[in-house]
């Protein structure tokens, strides 16, 4: 399945629920070839396909929104709907359950720290996460429990690592949870998978997985002009309610829509409509596309005196079947 989400940014739905049909075709017809051959039968075919959102920098830039200035042109005033001071703050996917989510960091790009802070950084009193310059990813859940979780990404110039270090927000106390790092100009931080990988290989930090969960979340990236990089992610709704889902946020009524409705919308309400994602690849933004979210497989195992059938749900990320 990863194939037919990834081989193409300009393919439909149509086009890539096919390629997974005909790929769980060609696997059940091997399946089948060899299980005869020992007097049993194995089929699998495809019993649901639930679409999504692929959502792609391609390019190295920093990782704000299509229109960087979506706020400040028009009033002032900078993208901080969390209310962090001198930060550049977007909702970049809003109550989505998100999966595939993975960045390229640029690591001269990030806040430097040195290796003795990460070491002592238990009581997150360190100007590590303290000052204006450091970007983070924070979500916050939106269904089951109230949990809110940061990942900060900053340049270990002792290392020449990345590092990523994991806080959770409980009772508004930020916590320490894991620190991980990946050695490296270029690192890649595979979010929702729990590993990093540099120029020392793949490093596992599973703990990362934490700040997703299987629930829903807010995701939104903060300091998000103090990063320099390329990043991707699936999130489980089609591609023309995600877009209508993330716009609602930037209009009247939203998350950040209250800070558009001065007078320079009243003058010229063209120029407060939302360009958060492009909707074809374009260079030098963010853009959207559309992507098979997980895939239902019916596989069935049969002897001369039993019958097993049960449904396999495949994630995108996944590398076996389809």
């Amino acid at each position: 399945m990863r194939e037919a989400n990834y081989n193409s940014d300009t393919a439909s739905y149509t086009e890539r629920r096919s390629a997974i049909r005909q790929n769980v075709s060609t696997w059940n017809q091997h399946q089948m070839a060899s299980s005869v051959r020992n007097g049993r039968l194995a089929s699998s075919e495809v019993a649901a396909m639930q679409n999504g959102t692929r959502v792609i920098q391609s390019d190295t830039s920093d990782f704000m929104p299509g229109d960087d200035d979506i706020v400040a042109e028009i009033t002032g005033l900078t993208l901080d709907p969390l209310g962090i001071e001198d930060r550049t703050t977007w909702i970049v996917a809003p109550d989505s359950k998100t999966r595939n989510f993975e960045m390229t960091v640029e690591r001269a790009s990030l806040q430097e720290t040195r290796q003795s802070l990460l070491d002592a950084i238990g009581d997150l009193g360190s100007e590590i996460l303290t000052g204006s310059d450091e970007f983070f990813v924070q979500t916050n859940r939106t269904t089951g429990s109230n949990e809110m979780w940061r990942i900060y990404l900053v340049n270990d110039v002792d290392n020449d690592s990345v590092a990523t270090v994991l806080t959770e927000i409980e009772g508004g106390e930020e916590n320490l949870r894991a620190v991980c790092s990946a050695k490296g100009d270029s690192v890649n931080v595979r979010l929702t998978e729990g590993t990093l990988v540099g120029d020392n290989g793949e490093v596992s930090c599973p703990e990362l997985k934490q700040a997703f969960g299987q629930e829903r979340n807010d995701i939104f990236y903060v300091g998000a002009d103090e990063v320099d990089g390329s990043y991707q992610f699936i999130v489980d709704e089609e591609r023309g309610s995600f877009e209508s889902k993330v716009n609602d946020e930037y209009e009247d009524g939203g998350l950040i829509g209250s800070l558009l409705s001065g007078l320079g919308c009243l003058l010229d309400p063209d120029s407060c409509e939302p360009n958060i994602f492009s909707s074809s690849p374009s260079p030098d933004d963010p853009y959207t596309t559309t992507a098979v979210y997980d895939t239902s497989v019916e596989m069935t195992y049969q002897t001369d005196r039993m019958r097993f059938t049960r449904n396999l749900t495949v994630a995108p990320e996944s590398s076996g079947l389809p």
